[in-house]
């Protein structure tokens, strides 16, 4: 086994005892915690609900002191029980309404010594206790035997739990009737306050009259005897619910023992465990419980063991990670001395390297600039060359006005001896005008012959007037090939970022290939249209030739690729390098009809660009 798996086998056997230890530890401290809570909680809510009933505990036996109430006791006739709204039934009853509601209690009613209700503050509503006969509640056996009662029970005739109080009415040191208080427990909804934890409040046979867990209601904590079923029944003081046991505990002392209880559920017959708390409230006779999910420990133990984990595997990764850095200083070490030889050796073989790098550098910018004047130079050569083409109207523009010249000066000899002067004048006058015309188509074809002024960092050109001067230049081949030559859109005020020369240069080839490509054909002709939209300028150049196939297509910008019988195959290479150059376009396609179409895209000048 390898020290790194030692490590790892280590620490896993440290964690998983560290793990175990840590959740039991903290199982037990959160449980201790949550029962202590519990407990408090409980506590809080029985002083609480003491206070609210302490309240009215008194209360029974200092309004049955008023003599008011003597008067519907003391009626003789037993059938005006039955009538509400006779005197003096109508006067207690509303006194009685009076009374409740300065003291905000549910219900406070007058009871005979039979146990028939003669009069109550709720005498208008249709569950009026008026005429109800409650003597087989305990809190009136206790006010009928001169005692003041309490007691919890639900109602016989609003079905509505409430807690009783109960006094005796004296007359002639004698009890002739008794007055009750009735106490909505609805109020322990806005005493508790600790949604986390359910409760329950029960009689002395731990049956729950009161919970926040509704399932819980009028069922028992532990087991009951035959004898407390019979006399619950009897009392009626869960009406006619059945009674079942929750936990399987024989007694409430024993249900009481244990801090941990499982608990079934009613409806579903599952059981839960929870930790428990109990409050006792003696005065009223109740106890109350409190009651908190065991899950609620285990979640809180997952979250520590979580955090345990976490920290742990963060202190191996960080104590592995310590021990691999102090090996790798310590190789790193051993290497820098192995190195440091190597690198006085290699160091002297880059120095070599680095001056023989030098050294093709130096070469490679050298074929650089040959390549590039080789480039231009090839430039040059191909307008050189489309100038011997283009010598023979070259000669015949020129011979035309040198043997009209000639002409001219043989006829003002004639006229000097005849002493016409005038008439010699106005030939010298023709003879200048025919010299200067000679100066400016020499001056043309010198313009196109001269090489690109590679100062210019911005050319720009009019693309109108470089169409007109290729036109020039090509107009006894078009005239002498008799091909009719179509403007159909030529705006002036355009300007794009190429070379005049070169510009002009990609035009005359285009029209020199156009007029091989029309030779033999009748009405021939050749087209040039011109474009604009937002950011470029499109020049097309067509013709009504027999156009170009697919293949010829695909290679008609290939270097060496030529369809005359004496051509280089170099005139449309140069054409598209010198657009390339410019960040314009040159492509082909069939014009429509007949022929081809060449379309030069160039980018427009920033000063046309809006």
């Amino acid at each position: 086994m390898s020290s790194k798996q030692k490590f790892f086998f280590l620490a896993l056997l440290t964690g998983i005892i560290g793990a175990m230890l840590i959740g039991w530890l903290t199982f037990m401290q959160i449980q201790q915690h949550l029962s202590e809570k519990i407990t408090s909680d409980v506590t809080q809510l029985g002083t609480k609900l003491d206070a609210q009933l302490e309240r009215y505990s008194q209360l029974p036996e200092v309004l049955a002191s008023d003599p008011r109430l003597l008067a519907p006791l003391e009626a003789e006739s037993d059938t005006t029980y039955l009538i509400p709204a006779a005197e003096p039934f109508m006067s207690a009853s509303q006194l009685l309404a009076q009374w409740n509601q300065t003291l905000g209690a549910d219900t406070l009613y007058l009871i005979d010594m039979a146990g028939t209700t003669l009069a109550s503050s709720n005498w208008q509503q249709p569950d009026s206790f008026v005429g109800q006969n409650f003597s087989y509640r305990p809190y009136f056996q206790q006010a009928a035997r001169g005692q003041n009662g309490q007691y919890f029970a639900l109602g016989a005739r609003s079905d509505k739990r409430g807690y009783y109080f109960s006094a005796p009415i004296i007359h002639n040191q004698k009890p002739v009737g008794v007055l009750a208080i009735k106490v909505d427990l609805s109020m322990l909804a806005d005493i508790w306050q600790y949604e986390d934890i359910d409760y329950a409040i029960t009689d002395e046979h731990g049956i729950i009259f009161y919970s926040s867990e509704p399932a819980w209601l009028y069922h028992s904590l532990s087991m009951l005897d035959e004898t407390v079923r019979a006399q619950v029944k009897q009392s009626r003081q869960y009406g006619r619910a059945e009674i079942a046991a929750l936990t399987g505990a024989a007694s409430l002392p024993v249900f009481n023992q244990s801090t941990v209880q499982p608990l079934r559920s009613p409806s579903v017959g599952a059981a839960m465990t929870y930790i428990t708390a109990q409050h006792d409230m003696e005065k009223a006779g109740w106890y109350i419980y409190g009651f908190t999910p065991q899950t609620r420990a285990f979640e809180y133990m997952g979250q520590v063991l979580l955090l345990f984990i976490l920290i742990y595997a963060l202190l191996c990764i960080a104590i592995h990670s310590w021990w691999q850095t102090y090996r790798a200083r310590v190789e790193l070490a051993n290497l820098n001395s192995r190195l440091e030889k190597r690198v006085s050796q290699r160091t002297r073989r880059l120095q070599e390297t680095n001056q023989q790098l030098k050294i093709t550098l130096s070469q490679y910018e050298h074929s650089q600039a040959e390549l590039k004047q080789t480039q231009d130079e090839l430039l040059q050569a191909a307008k050189l060359a489309m100038l011997g083409e283009l010598s023979a109207s070259i000669n015949h523009e020129i011979n035309q006005p040198l043997a009209a010249i000639r002409t001219y000066a043989e006829n003002s000899r004639k006229l000097l001896e005849k002493q016409r002067y005038n008439t010699v004048g106005r030939n010298l006058d023709e003879i200048i005008e025919l010299n200067q015309l000679i100066a400016d188509i020499i001056a043309r074809f010198k313009v196109f012959a001269r090489k690109r002024d590679f100062h210019q960092n911005s050319p720009r050109t009019n693309p109108a007037d470089s169409i007109r001067s290729a036109l020039s230049l090509m107009r006894n081949a078009l005239i002498k090939q008799g091909v009719i030559l179509r403007l159909e859109a030529i705006p002036e005020d355009l300007l794009i970022n190429i070379d005049a020369v070169q510009f002009e240069q990609v035009l005359v080839n285009l029209l020199q290939n156009s007029l091989h490509a029309l030779q033999g054909r009748p009405e021939a002709q050749v087209g040039i249209r011109l474009e604009s939209d937002a950011k470029h300028v499109v020049c097309r150049v067509w013709d009504n030739g027999p156009g170009l196939n697919q293949e010829q297509k695909q290679q008609v910008f290939t270097p060496f690729y030529t369809t005359k019988d004496d051509g280089l195959g170099l005139g449309m290479t140069i054409s598209k390098r010198i657009i390339d150059a410019y960040h314009g376009t040159l492509s082909v396609s069939d014009h429509p009809g007949d022929g081809a179409e060449f379309s030069l895209s160039l980018p427009l000048d920033s000063e046309n660009t809006p």
